[in-house]
Protein backbone atom coordinates (compact mmCIF):
# COMPACT_ATOMS: atom_id res chain seq x y z
CA UNK A 1 0.00 0.00 0.00
CA UNK A 2 1.13 3.73 -0.73
CA UNK A 3 -0.31 6.11 1.56
CA UNK A 4 -0.62 9.87 0.67
CA UNK A 5 -0.77 9.29 -2.97
CA UNK A 6 -1.74 12.64 -3.27
CA UNK A 7 1.14 14.54 -1.65
CA UNK A 8 3.33 16.90 -4.74
CA UNK A 9 6.82 14.95 -6.13
CA UNK A 10 4.42 11.47 -6.25
CA UNK A 11 3.75 9.71 -9.38
CA UNK A 12 3.61 6.48 -11.51
CA UNK A 13 6.90 5.88 -12.29
CA UNK A 14 7.70 5.22 -8.49
CA UNK A 15 5.14 2.92 -7.88
CA UNK A 16 6.18 0.92 -10.47
CA UNK A 17 9.57 1.42 -9.19
CA UNK A 18 8.67 -0.04 -5.98
CA UNK A 19 6.50 -2.89 -7.36
CA UNK A 20 9.63 -4.41 -8.99
CA UNK A 21 11.78 -3.97 -6.05
CA UNK A 22 9.16 -5.33 -3.63
CA UNK A 23 7.40 -8.16 -6.12
CA UNK A 24 3.98 -7.45 -5.18
CA UNK A 25 1.49 -5.12 -6.35
CA UNK A 26 0.64 -2.10 -4.65
CA UNK A 27 -2.39 0.10 -3.98
CA UNK A 28 -2.48 3.90 -3.90
CA UNK A 29 -4.24 5.51 -1.53
CA UNK A 30 -5.28 8.67 -0.35
CA UNK A 31 -7.34 9.80 3.27
CA UNK A 32 -7.45 13.30 1.61
CA UNK A 33 -9.51 12.39 -1.17
CA UNK A 34 -10.78 8.95 -0.83
CA UNK A 35 -8.70 7.46 -3.64
CA UNK A 36 -7.90 3.99 -3.54
CA UNK A 37 -10.01 3.14 0.30
CA UNK A 38 -12.48 0.87 -2.06
CA UNK A 39 -9.75 -1.16 -3.58
CA UNK A 40 -7.49 -1.62 -0.27
CA UNK A 41 -10.63 -2.99 1.37
CA UNK A 42 -11.55 -5.26 -1.48
CA UNK A 43 -7.54 -6.55 -0.97
CA UNK A 44 -7.84 -6.73 2.60
CA UNK A 45 -10.88 -9.12 2.11
CA UNK A 46 -9.33 -11.14 -0.56
CA UNK A 47 -6.14 -11.86 1.67
CA UNK A 48 -7.97 -12.55 4.94
CA UNK A 49 -7.81 -16.06 6.00
CA UNK A 50 -10.92 -18.26 4.90
CA UNK A 51 -12.64 -19.70 7.00
CA UNK A 52 -15.73 -21.54 5.60
CA UNK A 53 -14.53 -24.96 6.68
CA UNK A 54 -15.07 -24.27 10.12
CA UNK A 55 -18.99 -23.25 9.12
CA UNK A 56 -22.05 -25.22 8.88
CA UNK A 57 -25.10 -24.43 6.32
CA UNK A 58 -27.67 -26.56 8.08
CA UNK A 59 -25.64 -29.61 10.07
CA UNK A 60 -25.46 -27.84 13.35
CA UNK A 61 -29.61 -27.66 13.56
CA UNK A 62 -29.61 -31.28 13.26
CA UNK A 63 -28.16 -34.59 14.90
CA UNK A 64 -27.42 -37.47 13.36
CA UNK A 65 -30.08 -40.30 12.20
CA UNK A 66 -32.79 -36.64 11.73
CA UNK A 67 -34.88 -36.38 8.81
CA UNK A 68 -34.19 -33.25 6.80
CA UNK A 69 -37.12 -32.35 4.19
CA UNK A 70 -35.57 -30.32 1.46
CA UNK A 71 -38.76 -28.74 -0.92
CA UNK A 72 -37.41 -28.22 -4.48
CA UNK A 73 -39.49 -26.64 -7.31
CA UNK A 74 -39.30 -27.69 -11.02
CA UNK A 75 -40.41 -24.99 -12.87
CA UNK A 76 -38.77 -23.08 -16.12
CA UNK A 77 -36.06 -21.68 -14.00
CA UNK A 78 -34.73 -25.14 -12.89
CA UNK A 79 -31.65 -25.78 -14.70
CA UNK A 80 -32.73 -29.09 -16.32
CA UNK A 81 -31.31 -32.21 -15.45
CA UNK A 82 -29.33 -31.21 -12.15
CA UNK A 83 -29.97 -29.23 -9.29
CA UNK A 84 -28.56 -25.70 -7.97
CA UNK A 85 -25.50 -25.29 -6.44
CA UNK A 86 -27.58 -24.37 -2.94
CA UNK A 87 -29.49 -27.78 -2.98
CA UNK A 88 -26.59 -28.92 -3.50
CA UNK A 89 -24.36 -28.34 -0.75
CA UNK A 90 -27.17 -28.18 1.49
CA UNK A 91 -27.74 -32.07 0.50
CA UNK A 92 -24.14 -32.63 1.67
CA UNK A 93 -23.85 -31.12 4.33
CA UNK A 94 -27.12 -33.03 5.81
CA UNK A 95 -25.43 -36.27 4.51
CA UNK A 96 -22.02 -35.34 6.53
CA UNK A 97 -24.12 -34.88 9.75
CA UNK A 98 -24.91 -38.71 9.19
CA UNK A 99 -28.65 -37.47 8.52
CA UNK A 100 -31.28 -38.18 5.81
CA UNK A 101 -32.24 -35.61 3.41
CA UNK A 102 -35.82 -36.35 1.41
CA UNK A 103 -36.53 -34.23 -1.51
CA UNK A 104 -39.67 -33.24 -2.92
CA UNK A 105 -41.76 -30.34 -4.97
CA UNK A 106 -43.98 -28.45 -2.95
CA UNK A 107 -46.75 -29.66 -4.40
CA UNK A 108 -45.55 -33.07 -3.19
CA UNK A 109 -45.00 -31.87 0.30
CA UNK A 110 -48.17 -32.37 2.66
CA UNK A 111 -48.07 -36.04 1.11
CA UNK A 112 -44.44 -36.60 1.61
CA UNK A 113 -44.58 -35.24 5.79
CA UNK A 114 -47.83 -37.74 6.13
CA UNK A 115 -45.82 -40.75 4.88
CA UNK A 116 -42.67 -39.86 6.84
CA UNK A 117 -42.54 -42.63 9.69
CA UNK A 118 -41.01 -40.11 11.87
CA UNK A 119 -41.67 -35.97 12.45
CA UNK A 120 -38.89 -34.26 10.35
CA UNK A 121 -36.30 -32.24 12.06
CA UNK A 122 -36.42 -29.38 9.66
CA UNK A 123 -37.86 -28.50 6.61
CA UNK A 124 -35.96 -25.72 4.08
CA UNK A 125 -37.42 -24.78 1.11
CA UNK A 126 -36.87 -22.10 -2.08
CA UNK A 127 -37.83 -19.04 -0.95
CA UNK A 128 -40.05 -18.39 -3.89
CA UNK A 129 -42.73 -20.83 -2.70
CA UNK A 130 -42.33 -20.29 1.17
CA UNK A 131 -46.20 -19.63 1.43
CA UNK A 132 -47.51 -22.71 0.15
CA UNK A 133 -44.67 -24.44 2.31
CA UNK A 134 -45.08 -22.61 5.45
CA UNK A 135 -49.34 -23.46 5.09
CA UNK A 136 -48.63 -27.24 4.41
CA UNK A 137 -46.01 -27.76 6.85
CA UNK A 138 -47.13 -27.95 11.11
CA UNK A 139 -46.28 -25.47 13.10
CA UNK A 140 -43.57 -27.65 15.40
CA UNK A 141 -41.98 -28.41 12.30
CA UNK A 142 -38.81 -25.93 12.07
CA UNK A 143 -38.51 -24.32 8.78
CA UNK A 144 -36.69 -21.77 6.75
CA UNK A 145 -35.03 -21.58 3.12
CA UNK A 146 -32.15 -22.41 1.16
CA UNK A 147 -31.41 -18.71 0.56
CA UNK A 148 -31.49 -18.01 4.96
CA UNK A 149 -28.91 -20.71 5.31
CA UNK A 150 -26.57 -19.07 2.99
CA UNK A 151 -27.14 -16.01 4.38
CA UNK A 152 -26.21 -17.27 8.12
CA UNK A 153 -23.34 -18.97 5.84
CA UNK A 154 -21.81 -16.83 3.76
CA UNK A 155 -22.45 -12.84 5.66
CA UNK A 156 -24.13 -11.54 8.75
CA UNK A 157 -27.84 -12.90 9.43
CA UNK A 158 -28.53 -10.38 11.87
CA UNK A 159 -27.53 -7.56 9.92
CA UNK A 160 -29.63 -8.75 7.27
CA UNK A 161 -32.42 -9.13 9.70
CA UNK A 162 -32.19 -6.29 10.83
CA UNK A 163 -32.46 -4.26 7.27
CA UNK A 164 -35.69 -6.10 6.57
CA UNK A 165 -37.52 -3.66 9.19
CA UNK A 166 -36.98 -0.71 6.62
CA UNK A 167 -39.04 -2.01 4.10
CA UNK A 168 -42.26 -0.81 5.62
CA UNK A 169 -40.23 2.29 5.36
CA UNK A 170 -40.08 2.39 2.14
CA UNK A 171 -41.92 5.19 -0.14
CA UNK A 172 -43.09 5.32 -3.77
CA UNK A 173 -39.71 6.93 -5.87
CA UNK A 174 -37.43 5.12 -3.52
CA UNK A 175 -34.49 3.83 -5.10
CA UNK A 176 -33.49 0.28 -4.43
CA UNK A 177 -30.53 -2.30 -5.49
CA UNK A 178 -31.27 -5.71 -6.19
CA UNK A 179 -28.18 -7.32 -6.11
CA UNK A 180 -26.79 -11.20 -7.10
CA UNK A 181 -23.73 -12.72 -6.59
CA UNK A 182 -23.73 -14.93 -10.38
CA UNK A 183 -24.98 -13.93 -13.70
CA UNK A 184 -27.56 -16.28 -15.59
CA UNK A 185 -30.01 -16.47 -18.08
CA UNK A 186 -32.71 -14.68 -17.00
CA UNK A 187 -36.62 -16.17 -16.66
CA UNK A 188 -39.33 -14.30 -17.70
CA UNK A 189 -40.58 -14.68 -14.26
CA UNK A 190 -36.85 -13.95 -12.60
CA UNK A 191 -36.71 -13.52 -9.09
CA UNK A 192 -34.35 -10.40 -9.11
CA UNK A 193 -35.90 -8.58 -11.79
CA UNK A 194 -39.37 -9.51 -11.51
CA UNK A 195 -40.70 -10.80 -8.43
CA UNK A 196 -39.05 -8.73 -5.98
CA UNK A 197 -39.97 -5.87 -7.34
CA UNK A 198 -43.83 -7.14 -8.11
CA UNK A 199 -43.50 -7.68 -3.95
CA UNK A 200 -41.85 -4.40 -3.34
CA UNK A 201 -44.43 -2.43 -5.07
CA UNK A 202 -47.35 -4.28 -3.64
CA UNK A 203 -45.74 -3.40 -0.12
CA UNK A 204 -45.07 -0.06 -1.08
CA UNK A 205 -48.33 0.76 -3.13
CA UNK A 206 -46.26 2.32 -5.91
CA UNK A 207 -42.99 2.75 -8.12
CA UNK A 208 -40.09 2.19 -7.15
CA UNK A 209 -36.53 2.73 -8.91
CA UNK A 210 -35.05 -0.43 -9.49
CA UNK A 211 -31.43 -0.56 -10.53
CA UNK A 212 -29.39 -4.12 -10.62
CA UNK A 213 -26.40 -5.56 -10.11
CA UNK A 214 -24.83 -8.90 -10.76
CA UNK A 215 -21.43 -11.15 -10.91
CA UNK A 216 -18.54 -9.28 -9.13
CA UNK A 217 -20.09 -5.92 -9.74
CA UNK A 218 -21.79 -3.54 -7.34
CA UNK A 219 -21.82 0.00 -6.83
CA UNK A 220 -19.63 1.73 -4.56
CA UNK A 221 -21.87 4.54 -3.54
CA UNK A 222 -24.53 2.63 -1.58
CA UNK A 223 -25.17 5.95 0.22
CA UNK A 224 -27.87 6.85 -2.75
CA UNK A 225 -30.27 3.54 -2.14
CA UNK A 226 -32.99 2.97 0.60
CA UNK A 227 -32.18 -0.64 0.63
CA UNK A 228 -30.13 -2.94 -1.11
CA UNK A 229 -31.81 -6.34 -1.37
CA UNK A 230 -29.21 -9.22 -2.11
CA UNK A 231 -28.99 -12.86 -3.36
CA UNK A 232 -27.72 -15.94 -0.92
CA UNK A 233 -24.40 -14.88 -2.44
CA UNK A 234 -23.81 -19.16 -2.96
CA UNK A 235 -21.57 -17.69 -5.55
CA UNK A 236 -19.32 -15.64 -3.53
CA UNK A 237 -17.12 -16.47 -0.71
CA UNK A 238 -17.62 -15.57 2.42
CA UNK A 239 -14.94 -12.70 2.95
CA UNK A 240 -16.80 -11.21 0.09
CA UNK A 241 -19.97 -11.46 1.03
CA UNK A 242 -19.56 -10.36 4.71
CA UNK A 243 -17.41 -6.94 2.66
CA UNK A 244 -20.90 -6.14 0.76
CA UNK A 245 -22.96 -5.95 4.00
CA UNK A 246 -20.20 -4.13 5.65
CA UNK A 247 -19.93 -1.48 2.88
CA UNK A 248 -23.81 -1.20 3.08
CA UNK A 249 -23.70 -0.66 6.81
CA UNK A 250 -20.83 1.59 7.27
CA UNK A 251 -22.36 4.06 4.16
CA UNK A 252 -25.60 3.61 6.42
CA UNK A 253 -27.63 1.81 3.98
CA UNK A 254 -29.88 -1.06 5.32
CA UNK A 255 -29.35 -4.46 3.09
CA UNK A 256 -31.61 -7.35 3.54
CA UNK A 257 -31.14 -10.87 1.95
CA UNK A 258 -33.44 -12.80 -1.10
CA UNK A 259 -34.94 -15.49 1.92
CA UNK A 260 -35.49 -13.11 4.58
CA UNK A 261 -37.26 -10.37 2.30
CA UNK A 262 -39.52 -13.02 0.54
CA UNK A 263 -40.37 -14.39 3.93
CA UNK A 264 -40.91 -10.94 5.39
CA UNK A 265 -43.43 -9.94 2.20
CA UNK A 266 -45.16 -13.26 2.66
CA UNK A 267 -46.18 -13.57 6.01
CA UNK A 268 -43.24 -16.18 6.61
CA UNK A 269 -41.51 -14.39 9.10
CA UNK A 270 -40.10 -15.12 11.73
CA UNK A 271 -41.40 -18.59 11.60
CA UNK A 272 -38.63 -18.75 9.13
CA UNK A 273 -36.09 -17.11 11.49
CA UNK A 274 -36.99 -19.91 14.29
CA UNK A 275 -34.27 -22.50 13.75
CA UNK A 276 -31.80 -20.45 14.79
CA UNK A 277 -32.05 -20.19 18.12
CA UNK A 278 -29.38 -17.21 18.75
CA UNK A 279 -31.69 -14.99 17.13
CA UNK A 280 -34.17 -15.00 19.28
CA UNK A 281 -33.12 -12.75 21.94
CA UNK A 282 -32.19 -10.02 18.78
CA UNK A 283 -35.67 -10.58 16.99
CA UNK A 284 -37.46 -9.74 20.37
CA UNK A 285 -35.17 -6.88 21.04
CA UNK A 286 -35.57 -5.43 17.00
CA UNK A 287 -39.25 -6.31 16.47
CA UNK A 288 -40.60 -5.43 19.99
CA UNK A 289 -42.66 -2.68 18.59
CA UNK A 290 -43.71 -4.11 15.56
CA UNK A 291 -46.01 -6.44 16.62
CA UNK A 292 -43.95 -9.11 15.20
CA UNK A 293 -42.04 -11.58 18.20
CA UNK A 294 -39.97 -14.79 17.15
Amino acid sequence: MITKADLTGYNGARRQEWQEKLGTELIEVSARDGTGIAELKMAMIHKAPNNEADLFLVRDLIRPGDVVVLVIPIDSAAPKGRLILPQQQVIRDVLDRNAIAVMTKETELKATLEQLGKKPALVVTDSQVFSKVAADTPLEIPLTSFSILFARFKGDLPELVRGVKNVEKLKPGDRVLVAEGCTHHRQCDDIGTVKIPRWLRQQVGGDLNFEWASGMTMPQDLSKYRLVIHCGGCMLNRQMMKYRVAAAREQGTPIVNYGVFIAYVNGVFPRALQPFQELKPFLDEEFKNTGRTC
